[in-house]
């Protein structure tokens, strides 16, 4: 993407409809996980809409950088040519993500929608059963 294109993203509503499509999230998905309405998501991708507090949350599970989606500036999302012409992978490139946490998330972004909620699904057992295991172990300790 040029200069002059992303120069055309000069709202937080164009620019989080652009993430929205660079990363392949719907309204609907983005609402579910930031538990807002559906209806809220497309206000916020109006032109004319001048941000959220939950912007900082949108920004994490879209992988921009948030200084990008709410003021314009900074990083854009990978997938977008930066000024001088870089592609990044905005988390890791800033720190925000370690090398363990960047191998799960590709391998996580390769599996289709059913597997990705399979392995939510998996995780909250797994999840529930190690706060059941510390309970245990908890009264066996008392």
């Amino acid at each position: 993407m040029n200069t002059a294109t992303l120069e055309a993203l000069d709202t937080f509503g164009k620019r989080l409809k652009y993430a929205m499509k660079v990363r392949d999230v719907s309204q609907a998905e983005l609402a579910g996980v930031i538990g807002l309405k559906q209806q809220a998501i497309f206000l916020l991708c109006k032109e004319k809409s001048k941000g959220t507090k939950h912007a900082f949350a949108i920004a994490r599970y879209l992988r921009v950088d948030p200084e990008w989606l709410i003021l314009g500036s900074g990083h854009p999302p990978s997938g977008i040519d930066s000024e001088d012409g870089q592609t990044r992978d905005d988390l890791f490139a800033h720190g925000l993500l370690t090398a363990q946490e960047r191998g799960l998330l590709t391998h996580f972004r390769g599996l289709t929608k059913a597997q990705r909620d399979e392995e939510a699904l998996n995780v909250e057992k797994m999840a529930r059963l190690n706060k059941e295991l510390v309970a245990e172990l908890s009264k066996t300790l008392k």
